[in-house]
């Protein structure tokens, strides 16, 4: 497998083309998106590297520190720049703070993995709080009128027995003082974290060990300088924006169109056509969601209906059914070994059979997790789904988990546990009765 790096999601229609011909040339075609706005390919051979790193490095593409103990993808909204209601387009923060981290050996050797997220979208539609550090939208009120920044909340990782959100660190800083602070908490990540158990070496371990206040004095001690307290306004959205459909631009004339991936799935054709849509009809641009789906900016008025005609849009519908629309499912265990279930195939099962029997005004928000590592968020999914396996007889028959009611931004909560070992085909439902209003403890009966 190789995952590529793409901050914020953005890729032009040549990279996009790239991507997908390198996944047919030297592997199976399989491409999944990722739940940080990236891209991975399935089934490399080992030989055929250095021909795939330099047919990507030619499009500007690559996979460097996209594993191990680096900084992660840097994530952020997919519609920086386009979104007329957003505080600040982060776009080139991004880029400048990954280019100080590509290739710097200070970085390349952390406890763990690092995962940083940088938005200007008041909808959270990034999911800051699932990060080891955020930087989150704020606006404080100055004599000379409104000034935005951002605030910072760290410690934040789904993975594991002890999930945690990323809480605040009391710290406003400016868009010119993001790359600076974010290089400093890696600085006391690097040198302070702790290294002697890998499921113990995130940066939540070394935040509950020193504390807010702590961490805030050892972030300024580094720094040289005082921080200035965290803004009173923070822009910290539910995270419930998918991004699908039609919706106009900040830029006169011009829309986005969101398509789901179903599952974040897709064949390397889908792309490549994609890729054909985005010169077309936009301005040869795409971005990927951290809900597995993808975008087509720069879409003219007077060409969106023969977009939509597209017979691509068929499978990589504008307007899927909410079951579908709101379905995130981590790689499964046909090319993972840690999942227990196939989740992206199960995934889709569930998702027909749910089609028609869900309320039909927004996405049903169901996640699936392979495995305890948490890569389909279901802790923070209205229905999270931990897969598992259970024997029915001489039979061993995928089942799962049930977590409700995870919820992101002001009343950010983790799922809660409220069933074990629901045989899959018993899912559709009891998900169907709890989106009915049946709750928990129909969950727990069911069981």
């Amino acid at each position: 497998m190789q995952r590529l790096r793409l901050t914020h999601g953005l890729v032009s229609s040549n990279q996009a083309r790239a991507i997908a011909r390198c996944a047919s040339d030297f592997g199976s075609g399989v491409l999944d998106l990722t739940t940080r706005q990236q891209v991975q390919l399935r089934d490399l051979s080992l030989s055929d590297v250095p021909a795939l790193f330099a047919r990507q490095h030619a499009a500007g593409l690559h996979s460097m520190q996209t594993g191990m103990d680096n900084v992660r993808n840097v994530t952020g909204c997919p519609v920086a720049g386009l979104d007329a209601a957003e505080l600040l387009d982060t776009r080139l923060l991004a880029r400048e703070l990954t280019d100080q981290l590509m290739g710097n050996r200070a970085y390349t050797n952390l406890p763990r993995k690092f995962n940083l997220c940088l938005s200007g979208c008041s909808e959270n539609c990034a999911h800051a709080e699932t990060n080891d550090l955020a930087f989150v939208p704020a606006a404080r009120e100055r004599r000379q009128g409104r000034e935005l920044g951002f605030n910072l909340r760290a410690g934040g990782a789904l993975g594991g027995a002890a999930p945690r959100f990323a809480t605040p660190l009391d710290v406003f800083v400016r868009p010119e003082e993001v790359v600076e602070a974010a290089l400093c908490v890696l600085d006391l990540f690097r040198d302070h974290g702790p290294r002697e158990r890998r499921s113990h070496s995130r940066l939540k371990v070394l935040l509950e060990t020193w504390g807010e206040v702590r961490f805030r004095a050892e972030l300024e001690a580094r720094l040289g300088r005082r921080l200035e307290r965290a803004a009173e306004r923070e822009y910290l959205g539910e995270g419930l924006n998918a991004h699908l459909g039609v919706h106009k631009q900040r830029q006169a004339d011009l829309y986005y169109v969101g398509l789901c991936v179903p599952v974040g799935r897709m064949r390397a054709a889908q792309l490549e056509g994609l890729a054909e849509l985005a010169e077309r009809f936009g301005k040869g641009q795409l971005r990927f969601t951290v809900g597995q789906n993808v975008l087509i900016p720069h879409v003219p008025e007077s060409r969106l209906n023969a977009l939509l005609a597209e017979p691509l849009l068929n499978e990589l519908s504008p307007a899927p059914h909410p079951a579908l629309a709101g379905l995130v499912a981590c790689v499964g265990n046909d090319y993972c070994a840690y999942s227990t279930i196939d989740t992206k195939g199960l995934g889709l099962q569930l998702a027909e059979r749910l089609k028609g029997r869900l309320p039909d005004d927004e996405p049903a928000r169901i996640h699936i997790s392979g495995c305890p590592r948490g890569c389909g968020k279901h802790q923070v999914a209205a229905f999270g789904l931990l897969g598992s396996l259970q024997r029915c007889g001489d039979e061993i028959r995928p089942a799962a988990e049930l977590f409700l009611g995870g919820a992101l931004g002001p009343r950010m909560k983790l799922g809660e546990k409220a069933a074990e070992r629901i045989d899959w085909s018993e899912l559709p439902d009891l998900l169907v009765r709890l989106a009915g209003g049946a709750g928990a403890e129909t969950a727990r009966r069911s069981a």
